[in-house]
């Protein structure tokens, strides 16, 4: 009887472990996956080809590595987020909310690394500005989408 109780106490303890360290990154698969799907979808029907005209900028995601490209996409959807203070979403703002759900749902917090702080993001006075920021926000998600899904493939 001992035994028994032991050996459950084991497989207990080894399935938590197991459950608690199975999340230490992200199903890329998955968050990809979804991307085209859905998100890609979104993106597409929002018809954002020559909506603003931007002179050549850094680049959005500074680096050959997945973590950090999705942790750059991650942190652009939070300072957006913050940008809109709760209010309600707009058109263009419902895709880069369905990215941070997808990112949150498929990684470990810790993975991600800390979340901004919405006291640090200044924001953008009038309508006509937040909008040009929102569209060069989601062209530049879209290039470290397009960055994401290459370095993955490789």
């Amino acid at each position: 009887m001992c035994r028994t109780g032991a050996l459950l106490r084991s497989i207990l303890v080894v399935l938590l472990l197991a459950s608690s360290c199975g999340k230490r990154r992200c199903n890329y698969k998955e968050i990809l996956g979804s991307y085209r799907e859905v998100i890609f979808v979104e993106l597409q029907n929002l018809n954002l080809t020559g909506s603003v005209n931007t002179p050549k900028e850094r680049d959005p995601c500074h680096s050959g590595k997945a973590r950090r490209i999705l942790v750059s996409i991650y942190g652009m959807t939070q300072q957006m987020r913050c940008q809109r203070g709760g209010k309600q979403q707009s058109d263009l703002e419902k895709p880069l909310e369905s990215m941070e759900q997808l990112i949150i749902h498929n990684c470990s917090p810790d993975y991600l690394g800390r979340k901004a702080s919405c006291s640090t993001v200044k924001k953008i006075r009038g309508k006509k500005r937040k909008r040009i920021r929102l569209i060069k926000v989601i062209k530049a998600l879209i290039t470290c989408w397009q960055k994401l899904q290459s370095v993955y493939m490789l």
